[in-house]
């Protein structure tokens, strides 16, 4: 039975634990590069916003409060400040990173490892992801696509045995004396129409 609706076969997946979260390395270290710089251009940019906004402004107030050797430290202790705040969330990044992007290297990998198996022949499996997992649409997809072709595989099987049993009762009916003609005849009619029931169901592929 081909499953048409996706909620079925989604019920039908058994839930996958992954305990390595770098699968993909490459995408997901790139994926943490990305929001790092991110991070890192908009503190840049806040930072230099912000000085130059509000260091003419409170240069002047504070020079009449504050010796200016004081002001210069207290400038100094607000920048290490901000980049040890900036410090303190970069680890928190790209480990949010990390997880956010092996939502989506964990399915791709899964996915990828699925499509080869299928490559080989193998249609015994179904793609399984977790339920927060992207590409859930993409793996639902494959499943069905999967069964179709069990299908397929099952019924080119029956169409196979078919025309084995008819073969050797054919070659049966051979060794006999007399043969009978029409019983042969009968059995080449049914090999027949076992090969026009293939071909009718080859039809249904679009190959060009």
């Amino acid at each position: 039975m081909i499953y048409l609706c996706g909620e079925r076969i989604a019920e039908e997946m058994t839930p996958v634990q992954r305990k390595t979260y770098l699968v993909k390395r490459a995408f997901q270290l790139r994926y943490v590069f990305i929001v790092l710089s991110f991070i890192l251009l908009t503190a840049v940019i806040s930072g230099i916003t912000t000085y130059l906004a509000l260091f003419p402004f409170l240069s002047e107030k504070l020079a009449n409060v504050y010796p200016q050797g004081r002001l210069i430290v207290l400038l100094r202790d607000a920048n290490a400040k901000a980049l040890l705040s900036t410090l303190i969330i970069l680890p928190f990044a790209v480990w949010l990173s990390i997880m956010l992007s092996h939502r989506i290297a964990g399915p791709w990998y899964r996915l990828e490892m699925s499509l080869k198996k299928l490559a080989d022949g193998d249609l015994s499996h179904d793609i399984s992801l977790r339920k927060n997992d992207e590409l859930q649409s993409l793996a639902l997809s494959l499943n069905i696509v999967m069964q179709n072709l069990r299908e397929v595989a099952n019924d080119n099987m029956k169409y196979a045995s078919g025309i084995d049993e008819s073969i050797r009762a054919i070659e049966q009916e051979l060794n006999k004396e007399p043969a009978d003609i029409m019983k042969i005849r009968l059995m080449i009619n049914k090999i027949q129409d076992i090969i026009n029931d293939l071909k009718e169901s080859l039809r249904r592929h679009k190959l060009s």
